[in-house]
């Protein structure tokens, strides 16, 4: 499998692509390129992909990476490739003694650092000024762990007269054919001063689009602390990252998100000073889709290992690093339990050499399964070599680019059975010597003659009708392919120098009746006085019924364990549908619990309420307007700034006003008994919208309200509804833009609802109804108490109100079975979302 599979940072890059992904980085302290951290991996790409001359040096040792672009800076060719994967400390100090200090500065934790120097180049273009800028790179828990280099050049000629700008140079550099999405902020203002295609492309907008454009514009869904990077890159120099950042991208395909890495680093302009921030961003949205599947699939399998009677182990990449191993394994191999996360031959060395190996590597290259039976294997058991006998397979395990990314191994250990019919064949071996009583037979060949005399039972099994016969003649009843093992079996016995042993294992088709059968021939051979052999004699066993029950036997443990591994996916199901049973038990006393609660709760305000606005609210706040209303009409003129008290006084009876016809509301709402009629949904939306019209007009809000459905129930508790949703949408929108409102409905699954949302009635199915707006928000820590009676976010003088009306819309929601959810940012919006039973 090739680097760029197994690291798609690795892909690209020209010629220093090619020599860094053949470089053997396991000989250096960064390891292989798997083990890299993620900050180092981002590096490596935006360097590899930059057409800027770019070199990172990493790690304690300052190992050194560069780019194409950075080869021309050095200044001779024997120097590259000879940098490549060198201590930084030394081969930098010997090519420019004068960085060293720069370097030990910046790894000291000091700020970024720059060079310039001017270079004699040719008489037609006569000097080259370079800057050098050294900038921290931090690793992923945001300790300083290297340095990036990057070199700008401007080419100054005597004869010139047309002078380019240095930005704009810059900008022809980054534009063109950049892997990476680019952009330069100007500081501190933090507008888009330069941006390549690549980048617009990544946010689905045109370069012309962002030029000009801030910060918070280009990343509207991103994370929110970009300004403050951007500003504490601008004053510090120091390079800043994000990983895995969501993104939203700005088409015509509706909920469409990428995930991008972000990396900031300082900007250096002609004379060496911070001017701006440079942000490349890398597309990583399929890598943290397929690190989500791969997680969920790990789950599943890992659940199955665990929970399986016989041996698994999962091991994973080219180095077969053990990622999942079951108790099993772990008594069988007897390495301890801590050996998830090292290396299969760290944890077994002792199988060096012996195949095992060279097995797992083809399965992981090739894609196809390895199956042993009855494979011999030395396990090092408490410092001693112990014999064991395992069926097992290999399994390779497929991404969903169908990639191999590892190896499943499942054993059956079948020493005892294998042991068994070792010692049944010594037995054997022991009992030849009773030839006529234990039916074997006997044989001889005179080596001198080449005549082989066999016994009458021999006889039978050849089919001869003499019990003498020529050397030729005995291979004609033999299997064809088993003749050759005769032969040679032979021919090995009678070698000079050896043990004189005739063993052979063949099969026979007799002439007269067809049928084949295995015989076991064994012999030695005998010399005369002078050590010559002069015969070769010895026993033959009919076999074929021993071997017909090892095939019997084998088939048999296939068999249990094909029946071991179904009952195993059925205690498996059994054991789903209980915890589905008992999740479900739990709902519904949760649900029970909470009705409880709510309808104590209610009962209390209820009471409270009513004896408030009978008896000590209404009558007196009356009296208070109808006395101030004959104040202000009558006497006017003398009360003089005492006016200002009585409008003061006059504003405070209407709020509370309002507060007692909230209250009022809110009490009918929770005595509300189910009397349900079919309501549809765009018709109490429009009759609000009818009401809400002239401060829509006054606003210039945009409302984009999609088809809603028709359901059961109170049609004027729904108009309250969506008059307190809109109403606060439009209320609390941004002074410096025009409020936009969408709402939209789908339908959705239970098992889609958030785990924290608790409907008042449980059902298959939900309308989802979405309110979002554009204005000043929330912070979401709030979310939670957002619905209950009296809570406001802002103060009174903001933004008028009763803190009721949301507390109006979680009640009424729950009378009619379903349950409200909000979320927000601060100076982004909020959204409402409303879940009603189908």
């Amino acid at each position: 499998m090739s680097h760029t599979r197994l690291y798609p940072f690795l892909a690209g890059g020209g010629q220093m692509g090619e020599l860094t992904r053949n470089y053997n980085w396991s000989a250096l302290s960064v390891g292989t390129p798997g083990e890299w951290p993620r900050s180092l991996r981002t590096l490596i790409r935006m360097m590899l992909s930059s057409p800027l001359p770019m070199a990172v040096l990493w790690g304690d040792e300052l190992i050194t990476f560069y780019n194409d672009a950075f080869r021309p800076v050095l200044v001779s060719a024997e120097q590259h490739p000879s940098f490549l994967g060198k201590h930084g400390q030394e081969s930098w100090a010997e090519y420019r003694p004068e960085f060293k200090p720069l370097i030990q500065s910046v790894m000291a934790g000091g700020e970024a650092a720059s060079f310039q120097e001017t270079q004699q180049i040719s008489d037609q273009n006569p000097t080259v000024n370079r800057t050098y800028t050294f900038s921290p790179l931090a690793d992923d828990a945001d300790i300083i762990k290297g340095v990036l280099v990057t070199c700008s050049k401007s080419e100054n000629a005597e004869s010139s007269t047309d002078q380019v700008d240095p930005l704009q140079k810059c900008f022809q550099n980054l534009i063109g054919d950049a892997l990476s999405g680019i952009l330069v902020l100007s500081m501190p203002e933090k507008k888009v001063m330069i941006v390549n295609e690549t980048f617009a492309r990544l946010v689905g907008l045109q370069a012309d689009e962002l030029r000009g454009q801030n910060l918070s514009a280009v990343f509207p869904a991103v994370h929110s602390s970009l300004p403050e990077l951007a500003d504490r890159v601008f004053s510090t120099g120091q390079t800043q990252y994000l990983y895995a950042q969501p993104c939203s991208v700005f088409n015509a395909e509706a909920g469409l998100e990428k995930f991008l890495d972000l990396v900031f680093q300082p900007f250096t302009g002609q004379v060496g000073q911070i001017t701006g921030v440079t942000i490349t961003c890398h597309d990583v949205t399929r890598q943290v889709l397929d690190s989500r599947k791969l997680q969920r699939s790990e789950a599943r399998l890992r659940s199955l290992v665990e929970s399986a009677p016989f041996p698994i182990g999962v091991y994973v990449g080219p180095e077969m690093t053990i990622r999942l191993v079951n108790q099993s394994i772990i008594d069988i191999w007897g390495k301890g339990p801590d050996i998830v996360g090292k290396r299969y031959a760290e944890v077994l060395p002792e199988l060096a050499g012996k195949g095992i190996y060279e097995q797992l590597d083809a399965v992981y290259r090739t894609g196809q399964a390895y199956y042993a039976h009855n494979q011999r294997v030395e396990l090092m058991i408490e410092g001693e070599l112990k014999p064991f006998y395992f069926k097992y397979t290999f399994t390779p395990l497929f991404d969903h680019d169908g990639k191999v990314y590892g190896v499943m191994n499942t054993a059956a250990d079948v020493t005892d059975l294998v042991v068994s019919q070792q010692q049944l064949q010594e037995a054997e071996a022991g009992l030849r010597g009773a030839i006529e009583l234990a039916q074997l037979g006997s044989w001889e060949l005179d080596l001198r003659t080449g005549l082989v005399n066999y016994s009458e039972v021999i006889q039978s099994w050849f089919g001869f009708d003499q019990t003498s016969v020529a050397l030729s003649q005995v291979y004609n009843p033999i299997h064809p392919q088993d003749r050759e093992i005769v032969e040679q079996a032979i021919g090995k016995a009678l070698e000079a120098g050896s043990a004189g042993i005739y063993d052979a294992e063949y099969r026979l088709v007799t002439y007269l009746t067809e049928v084949e059968r295995v015989v076991h021939a064994r012999g030695k051979v005998l010399y005369d006085s002078q050590g010559q052999a002069y015969k070769l004699a010895g026993t033959a066993q009919d076999v074929t019924a021993e071997r017909r029950r090892e095939e019997e036997l084998e088939h048999l443990v296939q068999l249990r364990t094909r029946e071991l591994a179904a009952l195993n996916e059925e205690l498996a199901s059994l054991n789903e549908e209980l915890a589905a049973h008992n999740e479900e038990y739990l709902a519904v006393n949760e649900e029970l619990e909470e009705a409880n609660r709510r309808l104590l709760r209610s009962n209390e305000n209820l009471q409270q309420f009513a004896y408030v606005a009978s008896h000590d609210l209404q009558e007196p706040l009356r009296k208070i307007q109808q006395f101030g209303d004959i104040l202000i009409s009558r006497y006017m003129a003398e009360i003089g700034e005492g006016a200002a008290y009585l409008q003061r006084m006059q504003a405070a009876a209407s709020r509370m006003s309002a507060l007692i016809r909230d209250l009022l509301d809110f009490s009918s709402i929770s005595t509300y008994r189910e009397d349900p009629k079919v309501i549809n949904l765009n018709d109490i939306v429009a009759a609000v919208l009818m009401d809400l019209e002239l401060i829509v007009t006054e606003t210039g809000a945009r409302l984009q309200v999609g088809k809603l459905p028709v359901v059961q129930g109170n049609a004027l508790q729904f108009g309250q509804l969506f008059q307190n949703l809109l109403s606060n949408a439009l209320k609390f929108r941004r002074p410096d833009q025009l409020p936009v409102i969408q709402v939209y409905s789908e339908i959705v699954m239970f098992s889609e609802l958030p785990t924290s949302l608790k409907p008042a009635r449980q059902a298959g199915k939900y309308h989802r109804i979405e309110i979002t707006d554009n204005g000043i928000g929330f912070d979401d820590k709030h979310a939670n108490r957002i619905f209950q009676v009296f809570q406001r976010l802002h103060g009174k003088n903001e933004y008028a109100g009763t803190g009721i009306g949301l507390a109006i819309c979680e009640k009424v929601v729950s009378n009619h079975g379903g349950a409200i959810s909000a979320s927000g940012r601060v100076g982004q919006g909020a959204t409402f979302v409303i879940y009603l039973p189908v």
